[in-house]
């Protein structure tokens, strides 16, 4: 029971007391989820690669993955989180940080990944999510 309750404080003070409309709340918690998983990903790569020397040579998307693009990429990802959580708040400067976290790791894959081409579901995936979260950007203070 100690542990629920622990569970429930730490969401509050996270999250805030008051839930936000049901589809900014699902958008967040995918965001949340979705961030979570890519920066714990991302910086587990980048502390591998930077302990065994090595890349992923057999993987030809994986190869151009260096330490520095790892952590670069967890570190946005962690940027979006933020972002993410302060919408869940309803604070408008969330949405200016999801923006500029996310437009910089478009960015980021073209500047790190050497044969990294246009990959048109990756940008349109993240307009999606852009502009989804604009049509909330009114009930935001």
């Amino acid at each position: 029971m100690e542990a629920k309750e622990t569970a429930k404080l730490a969401k509050k003070i996270i999250l805030g007391k008051e839930k936000p409309a049901p589809i900014l709340r699902f958008l967040c918690w995918f965001t949340i989820i979705w961030d979570s998983l890519i920066a714990l990903w991302m910086a587990g790569s980048g502390v591998l690669i930077t302990i065994k020397k090595e890349t992923f040579l057999e993987n030809e998307i994986l190869k151009d993955f260096t330490s520095e693009f790892c952590f670069v990429f967890a570190f946005l990802h962690a940027i979006s989180l933020l972002s993410t959580i302060l919408m869940y708040r309803k604070k408008r400067i969330g949405f200016s940080l999801y923006v500029i976290s996310n437009i910089a790791m478009l960015v980021a894959l073209f500047i790190y990944i050497e044969n990294f081409r246009s990959d048109y579901l990756t940008v349109t995936f993240t307009l999606v999510l852009i502009g989804l979260f604009a049509t909330r950007l009114k009930k935001m203070v």
